[in-house]
């Protein structure tokens, strides 16, 4: 995501703009184990790695076939329709 993209999801949220497509996918975050509660809203949990494959399995350090969570405000990035999880999830 770039910087656009990011003051376009705060924006969104901001204005309660495509509420109904945030909680659907927000629904889907919640069941990851990269999904965190923060004091500024749930993030995607950029200190853990997810399996690719099975989208289940995570690791707190670096390994083949995992991806790092990305860190996004996860209130702002389910905002926009084109924003997508590192896992397609």
């Amino acid at each position: 995501m770039g910087l656009i993209d990011i003051i376009s999801g705060h924006v969104n949220e901001a204005i309660n703009k495509n509420e109904d497509l945030s909680e659907k996918r927000l629904a889907v975050c919640k069941e990851c184990p990269l999904y965190k509660e923060t004091p500024m809203g749930p993030i995607c949990n950029p200190r853990l790695y997810i399996n690719e494959n099975n989208k289940t399995d995570y690791s707190d350090r670096p390994k083949i076939g995992y991806r790092k969570g990305c860190g996004c405000r996860l209130s702002a990035k389910t905002r926009l329709a084109h924003a997508r999880c590192l896992v397609n999830k």
